[in-house]
């Protein structure tokens, strides 16, 4: 189905505007991981990346869960910065806790990977939800 918007000014359009907004993406994260790929930021489509998150761990013997701000920015290089947070510290930049999790962005490649804690108990479920929004190069 098209939409047809006719202006004003006489202008009759009957295409979807283009633009870049933002979507929710979801990722596992893995128990006791290495290295783990995320997602890609490419330098040639996007110099900035806008994203609110959520991260949860579960095991039998708990729950920790954060939901804060990244901003991912390219000049040069790619340089990724948290904000603000809310609930458990999660994110942290080594790994001490069980729970933590360290996000590494590849200043080169824009690939954003993470190493995780090793969390005992049963049942394992670990998800970061993000909702992103890229500014176009």
């Amino acid at each position: 189905m098209t939409r047809v918007l006719n202006f004003s000014d006489g202008f009759t359009s009957t295409t979807a505007p283009t633009g870049a907004g933002g979507a929710q993406e979801n990722y596992t994260i893995a128990n006791n991981a290495s290295g783990s790929s995320i997602l890609t930021l490419s330098s040639a489509t996007t110099k900035t990346a806008f994203i609110d998150y959520e991260l949860i761990r579960v095991t039998s013997l708990g729950t920790f869960a954060q939901a804060g701000t990244l901003i991912a920015a390219y000049d040069t290089s790619w340089l990724l910065t948290e904000g603000n947070y809310q609930g458990d510290e999660m994110l942290v930049s080594a790994i001490t806790n069980t729970e933590h999790v360290k996000l590494i962005l590849n200043s080169s490649t824009g690939v954003l990977t993470y190493n995780s804690g090793n969390m005992s108990g049963t049942g394992y479920i670990g998800t970061f939800k993000i909702n992103i929004v890229r500014i176009a190069a």
